[in-house]
């Protein structure tokens, strides 16, 4: 729970807590449930990806 304080991608969450990425979808989607957490949606983009969403994974892969 003290790892969803900040917005955080479920992989980002994943990677942090060293957990596979599909026990972390299955824990985040049982928190979300029980309101104990929110979940926003990631934006769709049209076409090729911004230059910040690039920059937001390389630094999200830098701390891996």
């Amino acid at each position: 729970m003290r790892a969803c304080r900040e917005l955080l991608s479920v992989a980002e969450l994943a990677a942090m807590l060293d957990l596979p990425l599909g026990v972390a979808r299955v824990l985040v989607g049982d928190l979300a449930q029980q309101g104990m957490v929110v979940v926003h949606r990631a934006p769709s983009h049209a076409g090729a990806p911004g230059v910040a969403l690039l920059e937001q994974v390389l630094q999200g892969l830098q701390r891996l």
